[in-house]
């Protein structure tokens, strides 16, 4: 039996508001997995999501991310390295292929702050309670280190940003340049560089760039300063990124 029922379109108005309405949910998610399923959801919710992809990610990323001025410092040397005239059709993609490399430069901090807690395996070093854990200050020093060594390396390796690398470590404290130079040191020596599918490399051109850059400006701020003995009861002799060992850092004259 042929149903005899009569869709009416909706009405230009009523689809404004819809499209409003999905924005405020993609806004509101939790997570961007979410901000992804949704758009997979519907064709409305695929179009809101094509239309406003900047406003989403920044909603959402503005909750989730510790690093976030970081992580648009990082996205906007990586588009300038690039130094391409995007066509019209480029422009009106720039915004997605932002979000893109947003989320996947995320996921490769991340991944990189997994790496390093399972070499520290801090549990052993420090008395930490009933929460043996890193802390979440302990990864959101690290991850600002890495996004900084990494933007360090996008600029270094662009003849036309090394004006900008100078004044980028120009700009660090001599507390701020031992972070980087810990976090160059992990990349360099003490990580297995195993990352699956994900697409990070801590042993090409880039990161190699950003972290000789990090450890020759951090010899040079030392030359003529009365150094610190490191801990001896941490892991690797790090203890830049741990709350347990931040008075180590305030021992460092930061002017």
């Amino acid at each position: 039996m042929v149903s005899n029922l009569i869709f009416e379109p909706i009405d230009n108005g009523l689809w404004h508001d819809l499209r409003w309405a999905n924005l405020d949910i993609f806004q509101s998610a939790d997570d961007f997995s979410v901000v992804t399923a949704l758009a997979q959801t519907a064709h409305i919710f695929y179009h809101t999501w094509r239309e406003n992809p900047t406003s989403i990610c920044q909603a959402v990323a503005s909750r989730i991310f510790s690093n976030l001025t970081d992580a648009e410092r990082l996205l906007d040397m990586q588009e300038e390295a690039e130094a391409v005239s995007p066509s019209q059709d480029g422009r009106e993609q720039k915004s997605i292929i932002r979000a893109k490399r947003l989320l996947f430069n995320a996921r490769c901090a991340s991944a990189a702050g997994d790496s390093w807690v399972s070499l520290c395996q801090i549990h052993e070093c420090f008395d930490r309670g009933v929460d043996p854990h890193m802390r979440p200050s302990e990864l959101a020093r690290f991850e600002h280190a890495f996004y900084c060594v990494w933007t360090i390396g996008v600029m270094g390796r662009a003849p036309h940003l090394q004006d900008q690398t100078s004044a980028f470590l120009d700009e660090c404290s001599p507390r701020e340049l031992c972070r980087l130079d810990e976090l160059a040191t992990w990349a360099t020596y003490f990580n297995e560089n195993d990352f699956g599918s994900l697409g990070l490399d801590l042993h090409d051109d880039v990161w190699k760039a950003g972290c000789d850059l990090v450890s020759k400006r951090w010899k040079v701020c030392q030359d003529g300063r009365h150094g610190i003995a490191a801990p001896d009861y941490t892991p690797l002799n790090f203890f830049a990124f741990f709350d347990n060992t931040q008075r180590y850092l305030d021992l460092i004259q930061d002017e």
